[in-house]
């Protein structure tokens, strides 16, 4: 789970005022879900579309946004509920379809948590709610996945909740072990999350000369993919670093706990 002055699409469902529609087919090859609703689409389909695809939606299963996605799409379909999907206004998982966004799942009432799609505590044991949307940003600095959830115990409405990530962490350590780095600021009350550590983090809040990669001098910088797990050096030392590459401190995040929240 995932600043520039860049503001992404918090799409939180209305249960009582938003209109669905239901599956009309729903189709699995490899890594890439396509889909169709029985109501036609009523926006500005973008040029990328072909001309067969123009009802057809993608959304992309190697994420763990594209996951509950398509989690809420067999939910629907089992549950014979509607649904709404926001659109991506672009093609991306397949060249020629459009890609999906957000997808929400419409039912009567905002029940217990006690079936469908569920947000675990990072323990896996503690359920947190119900997912009922879900939508996602992201770009070749950062992303974010936001989850709409109704939480255990029913509601009268939804919580939100988003998890932030950086592409990639820095280590001064070809084998990417030891202080961990990364390339931007990152506020307590906003903390980060790290696919491959497998914890939520920030940076020093009034950091010191200390807490820059920039201390080990010599050392060759590497960086490791958080999605893939590769470790690759950048072709610098550590000391070209002068004023960033600040050290990553690990802390609880205030749903989740010390792990990354689960969702199944």
């Amino acid at each position: 789970m995932k600043k520039s002055a860049i503001t992404a699409l918090l799409y939180l469902l209305s249960t009582s005022a938003m209109a669905g529609s239901a599956i009309k087919q729903l189709d699995v090859s490899g890594d890439v879900v396509t889909f169709m609703l029985e109501q036609s689409k009523s926006h500005a389909i973008p040029a990328c579309v072909s001309t067969d695809n123009l009802q057809k939606w993608a959304i992309n299963l190697n994420s763990l946004q594209g996951q509950a996605m398509y989690s809420l799409l067999v939910t629907a379909v089992s549950k014979e509920h509607l649904v709404n999907v926001t659109p991506a206004n672009r093609c991306e998982s397949v060249a020629d379809i459009e890609q999906a966004e957000a997808i929400s799942l419409i039912t009567k009432t905002v029940g217990a948590a006690d079936s469908g799609i569920l947000l675990y505590k990072g323990d896996g044991r503690t359920v947190l709610g119900k997912i009922m949307s879900t939508s996602a940003y992201g770009n070749h600095i950062y992303s974010q996945d936001t989850y709409s959830f109704a939480p255990v115990g029913g509601a009268t409405r939804l919580e939100t909740v988003t998890f932030y990530r950086v592409p990639d962490i820095y280590y001064a350590n070809s084998q990417c072990q030891g202080e961990a780095y990364i390339n931007r600021n990152v506020a307590p009350d906003q903390p980060f999350y790290s696919n491959k550590l497998d914890l939520y983090y920030h940076t020093p809040v009034n950091p010191t000369d200390q807490d820059y990669i920039k201390i080990h001098g010599d050392a060759e910088v590497y960086k490791l993919n958080d999605n893939t797990a590769e470790c690759t050096a950048i072709g610098s030392q550590a000391k070209q670093w002068t004023s960033s590459m600040l050290r990553l401190v690990p802390m609880e995040h205030p749903l989740c706990g010390i792990k990354g929240c689960i969702i199944k």
